[in-house]
């Protein structure tokens, strides 16, 4: 059986993990010290590089969309100008995409669809795929914007990529549901 690519990034993850966690048991308790030093000072470090990606995070939770959306432009400029953004990619460990510009274009799309500006945030996700076809979150996003617009075969059509791609098949329904739920209660 061939797994999806969220099952394979999520075995590659949990595997990750287990390695390192094998070895620092087998080494003795100063070098397993050491060595778990190393990649705690490599996460520091790279979260003050990937600052606006937390900044815009934060003004995510505070809802503060415009100032989230800002940050998170400035994180894109940043990972496409700086010829060392492949350094963040721990940062960007997920189990749909570990690219990172195609991730926060999907970020920026999802604050400008909660500011209510669908067919900007249609850009952003169909820029996100341009880097990253098999990232299937941006699918759900669009259906969510098509059953918005009462396009529900359209809506349907991109659940169902998202779905092909690993997406869970009943969060993919739900998402569905509010889109349309939310579709109607705007014309009445």
């Amino acid at each position: 059986m061939m797994l999806k690519r969220p099952q394979r990034y999520l075995l590659m993850i949990l595997s990750s993990i287990a390695v390192a966690w094998t070895v620092l048991r087998l080494l003795p308790l100063k070098a397993a010290l050491g060595f778990a030093l190393v990649p705690i000072a490599m996460v520091l470090v790279l979260i003050v590089w990937a600052r606006q990606l937390f900044v815009g995070r934060w003004h995510t939770r505070r809802r503060q969309w415009e100032k989230a959306v800002a940050s998170y432009q400035r994180y894109e400029k940043m990972l496409l100008m700086n010829r060392f953004s492949g350094w963040l990619a721990p940062l960007h460990l997920g189990i749909h995409t570990l690219d990172g510009v195609a991730r926060t274009r999907n970020l920026i799309a999802q604050a400008l669809m909660q500011m209510q500006k669908p067919d900007e945030a249609e850009g952003w996700l169909r820029a996100s795929l341009q880097r990253d076809p098999l990232y299937a979150v941006p699918y759900t996003n669009l259906g969510t914007i098509a059953a918005w617009r009462g396009q529900d075969a359209m809506a349907r059509r991109h659940f169902q990529k998202a779905v092909d791609l690993g997406f869970s098949p009943v969060m993919a329904e739900q998402l569905f549901q509010r889109a349309r739920q939310r579709a109607r209660a705007g014309r009445q």
